[in-house]
């Protein structure tokens, strides 16, 4: 297995901490403006500092091993797919914009393997991340008396990705040996899941509480120290709370209470009826669905095709089998269905392949190594893959620019370091250096 940088000489030590240190930055600023900066200093841009210098690397070193390979396989395995179905169906090069990302995040993930990180740069990015999302969205909601805190994106995923930024200052908190769960990391830990709480509730995006059991599942799996009763039992206490929690929010549940009846007419109406309905916001995602799947039936191998959708949509309202106001959208508010009706099983093959080979890539290390920053990477990476999953099931896999950028940092990040840090002469040693750690 090949080594990280391994420099011998002053002057190439001098380096190494010098990229040591600009990675650190940059995943420090990423984690901490995850949804809350733009432009020059946005999640965005450091993924393309962090690629040039993983391009870098990878020209320079040439010493990429099969592990290296299958991150790679796994990386480009959608945007892949999405050039054949169009080469296929239909070519439209902007739709390779967003899946297309995830090559960048191949080289993202090549630096970090390559060069490492510290993990108080990750755990104080997302304690510094929470924060700020919570500032932002209190702002929006009481200064400019915003409806829904949105940040610089869509309510939704402005408040799952805020959510999730909590669950990793947990899994930091959980990872760390109890010696080290000192009252500071106590106090930033409850900080931090409090302001992401509020940031989520501020959005009032329901898709994230939804799926808070299954992370809360997930963080479990990572508290090797607590007793079995004892993980079941903390487990069972904050479901409990998160249920009291959303029982007592009035906003999330006059939104769902007036949707009910919606709902239930657009599941037992036919297409064409629901075509002239005025549907609520539950209700246009069932309809989104239902269209979703007749277009898979009439396609299932290789769907309508990744670029077609539009004009899908569009036939479907003139002809008054969908309801214009769900034409007007640009995918259908669910991952699987929106990638079984552009892509059909082949497309659904791609992204289970992404899914499930990064999730048992980070489940495997986190099950098997001893290592306290190997657990703690790789339960980041497995709350990111799965929130990346399970928050896709009511919006979409690739949402707008801005999450498809937060998307490919969350997983390329906490995959090269863990790379890194398992690799077998001890990645984010110093130079010279015996048993210091990353």
């Amino acid at each position: 297995m090949n080594a990280a940088l391994t420099p011998t000489s002053p002057h190439a030590t001098d380096s190494f901490n010098a990229l040591r240190a600009f990675c650190d930055f940059t995943v420090w600023l990423t984690f901490a403006g995850l949804v809350s900066l733009r432009g020059p200093a946005s999640p965005g841009t450091m993924a393309a500092l962090l690629a040039l210098t993983g391009f870098a690397l990878l020209v320079y070193r040439r010493d990429a091993d099969r592990k290296d390979l299958g991150m790679a396989a796994l990386f480009l395995v959608l945007p892949a797919h999405d050039a054949l179905n169009m080469a296929l169906t239909g070519w439209d090069a902007g739709m390779l914009d967003k899946s297309g990302r995830l090559i960048l995040g191949f080289f993202v993930y090549f630096a970090i393997s390559r060069v490492g990180i510290h993990a108080r740069a990750l755990r104080w990015g997302v304690i510094a991340g929470c924060i700020a999302a919570a500032a932002l969205a209190a702002y929006q909601a009481q200064v400019l008396g915003l409806e829904r805190a949105s940040g610089f994106m869509n309510a939704i995923p402005f408040g799952n990705d805020a959510l999730l930024l909590g669950f990793l200052a947990l899994a930091a908190w959980i990872v760390s040996p109890r010696a080290e769960r000192t009252p500071l990391l106590h106090t930033c830990t409850l900080t931090a899941l409090a302001c992401a709480i509020y940031a989520s509730y501020a959005s009032g995006t329901r898709g994230g509480w939804v799926v808070a059991p299954a992370l809360i599942w997930i963080l479990s799996l990572g508290a090797r120290d607590m007793r079995r009763s004892l993980r079941t039992g903390v487990t069972v206490g904050i479901l409990s709370l998160l249920v009291i929690g959303l029982a007592l929010l009035p906003v999330l549940n006059e939104r769902t209470a007036n949707e009910l009846n919606n709902v239930t007419t657009v599941i037992t109406t036919s297409n064409h009826d629901a075509a002239s309905m005025t549907l609520s916001s539950i209700g246009t995602r069932l309809h989104l669905y239902r269209i979703g799947f007749d277009a898979f039936m009439s396609r299932p191998v290789l769907g309508i095709g990744v670029a077609n959708l539009g004009e899908y949509l569009a036939a479907g309202a003139e002809a008054g089998t969908i309801n214009p106001a769900a034409a007007q959208f640009t995918h259908l508010h669910s991952g699987i269905v929106d990638t079984l009706a552009r892509g059909g099983l082949l497309g659904l093959a791609a992204l289970a392949y992404f899914v499930l080979g990064l999730a048992r890539h980070f489940h495997r290390a986190l099950v098997t190594s001893d290592d306290d920053d190997v657990r703690y990477f790789a339960l980041t990476g497995l709350l990111c893959i799965a929130a990346a999953l399970l928050f896709s099931l009511s919006n979409v896999f690739f949402p707008a620019i801005v999450g498809t950028n937060i998307l490919l940092m969350t997983l390329a990040v906490p995959a090269g370091a863990l790379a890194c840090r398992t690799r077998r002469t001890g990645c984010g040693k110093r130079p010279g250096a015996k048993g210091a750690t990353a």
